[in-house]
């Protein structure tokens, strides 16, 4: 009966567009988050009218965003996030304990509410430290950092120390965006290996050229080299602006850290990185070429990927599915641009 009330109350809670709270200092407290889930995105994840890519988009989750779960699937899970109710694939939300752990990696937002009669705050990470005043039970104080045993608020505009033990660190989430009309919506975050968009027209961006010191090399056995490369870090972290191919990358640092092997310089970001090279037509792709994607609502570049053949694509795709293979047109491809000849 209480776990139902609880829900009841979270469903609640974010149906009115207030942001959500939890703790995180106890344990225990990650089952809160066994009925939640939050999205693990670059950008933003469609939400959609039922269970399927071909469904009408009723919402959009940014990273960070969370929703209560009113039935869980294999592969979707129906949620309800502020006004929006309906369906995100499952591959880009996380719940549990690895919600717990990406809202302490990830959401700056947070608060520590005093939760005994009387706390020091004191201006070192020490119990023999000074006192800079007392607070009571119930008073909220915006956090700074978390540590092991001691939270960094800020106190009359500056900063103190109060101890784990006594105040309840909680997270500020942000909910789903409604929207009414979902004709030119398509996120990189849905699993859409249905689309296909694979005309040249839909390739906008203007040639570049550039330079890769690779002229004395065989192209084509040097696509290959480069493809198997980059199939040797499959399984391994995403990290957001990481570029190390063993501890962690997110998508454009993992492209730009493959091409350095081979002496291709490319640029940091994505939609810098789709300035290098020439674009191509989706007709004439090869392996090793880049494939690039945009996200929802944007006209703007927002992911990277090496095609590998067979209508397949390697990527750094986002926390939960680390370096991994797609297939190509699981997002309608933008651009296509050729870096390596």
């Amino acid at each position: 009966m209480r776990k139902k009330l609880v829900q009841t109350c979270l469903l609640g809670m974010l149906a009115c567009g207030i942001s959500i709270y939890h703790g995180e200092q106890v344990e225990a407290k990650t089952s809160k988050y066994a009925n939640m889930v939050i999205a693990d995105v670059d950008n933003k994840l469609n939400v959609r009218e039922k269970a399927s890519t071909n469904s009408k988009v009723v919402g959009q989750m940014t990273r960070g965003s969370v929703g209560t779960i009113i039935k869980k699937g294999s592969q979707w899970t129906k949620i309800q996030s502020g006004k929006v109710t309906g369906y995100v694939s499952n591959d880009y939300v996380l719940s549990g304990n690895a919600m717990a752990k990406f809202a302490k990696e990830n959401i700056k937002g947070k608060d520590a509410t005093v939760t005994t009669d009387v706390l020091n705050v004191r201006a070192k990470k020490s119990t023999g430290s000074k006192v800079l005043g007392k607070v009571t039970k119930g008073q909220k104080f915006a956090v700074k950092s978390v540590a092991k045993k001691w939270t960094k608020i800020t106190y009359k505009k500056a900063a103190g120390y109060v101890s784990n033990d006594y105040v309840d660190v909680d997270y500020h989430f942000t909910v789903a965006t409604a929207i009414k009309s979902s004709d030119e919506e398509i996120t990189v975050s849905d699993n859409q290996t249905d689309v296909v968009g694979n005309s040249s027209q839909d390739f906008k961006e203007e040639d570049s050229s550039s330079s890769n010191g690779n002229t004395s090399v065989n192209k084509k056995e040097l696509r290959k080299e480069l493809v198997s490369y980059a199939l040797q870090f499959v399984g391994n972290p995403y990290v957001y602006g990481g570029t190390s191919l063993t501890q962690g990358a997110d998508c454009s640092g993992f492209i730009q850290t493959i091409y350095s092997k081979f002496g291709i310089s490319l640029n940091r970001v994505s939609y810098e990185q789709a300035t290098n090279g020439r674009q191509i037509a989706l007709s004439e792709i090869q392996p090793g070429d880049l494939v690039f994607y945009i996200g929802s609502g944007s006209s703007r570049i927002s992911h990277v990927s090496i095609y590998i053949g067979n209508n397949q694509v390697v990527h750094a795709l986002n926390s939960a599915k680390g370096i991994c293979v797609s297939n190509l047109y699981y997002n309608t491809p933008h651009t296509v641009r050729n870096v390596i000849d």
